[in-house]
């Protein structure tokens, strides 16, 4: 993957993390009460583009998962249980996770792969994963004037009671926790999370929002200009 992809699949999800957070954050303004017992959500037009939306951060967080099952080497787990559970959920067949994802396993094969553009698709992989780590390790450090999520119990708010992942296991927990809640908020019960699971929707959104904060604060660097926001209440 050279640079200038690599630019792009920063810059695209930075713009895809600001349209989710844009996306939860009318809808729990809008459309929820903490507390309130949940009721039949109204259909509207937008329905199809949150769908649509939604179904985008589902596959940049596949890409998440992938990039951490390349990354992660049993070296890093110290826990005898940790390992266990990582064996259970990702590494019990390389050879079945290598003919999935397109690896090669020899030299012809590789040749061929690489010019058909399997080492770059394992890259922006990678690629994902670095950035959404970077984004979980910001996370407790996010400026209480960058948090907007509507239901904070502390004044000013924060997210500084969400623990870093420090671990392979804590790292697969939250990156399973958010791919559960975003499809569940791809089911619409909004209301029904805020209530049932609160702390899950608010670090599913702290996740998004700091995702979105950094690639502003970066894109400058980048010299990438930022595009007009892409949801905005009529």
């Amino acid at each position: 993957m050279n640079e200038a992809s690599g630019v792009y699949k920063f810059a695209g999800v930075g713009e895809l993390a600001e349209t989710v957070t844009q996306l939860l954050t009318l809808g729990l303004q809008y459309e929820t009460e903490l507390g309130r017992t949940p009721g039949r959500r109204s259909k509207s037009g937008l329905e199809k583009i949150e769908q649509l939306i939604l179904q985008q951060a589902r596959d940049y967080l596949a890409e998440v998962r992938e990039g951490f099952v390349l990354s992660v080497r049993t070296a890093q787990v110290s826990q005898h249980g940790e390992l266990q559970f990582l064996l259970d959920r990702v590494l019990v067949d390389w050879g079945a996770l290598s003919s999935e994802l397109g690896l090669a396993t020899d030299e012809h094969a590789a040749d061929a792969q690489e010019a058909a553009g399997h080492v770059e698709q394992m890259r922006q992989q990678l690629l994902a994963f670095g950035m959404a780590a970077i984004a979980l390790g910001h996370l407790p450090k996010l400026a209480a004037e960058q948090v907007t999520f509507p239901y904070a119990y502390t004044d000013p708010p924060t997210y500084a009671d969400i623990p870093t992942p420090t671990t392979p296991g804590a790292m697969l927990s939250r990156i399973d926790e958010l791919e559960q809640m975003t499809w569940q908020l791809m089911c619409g019960d909004l209301q029904g999370l805020l209530n049932r699971r609160y702390g899950a929707l608010r670090r599913t959104y702290g996740f998004f929002e700091v995702s979105a904060y950094l690639a502003r604060r970066e894109a400058e660097r980048f010299g990438i200009k930022r595009r007009p926001a892409q949801i905005a209440l009529l």
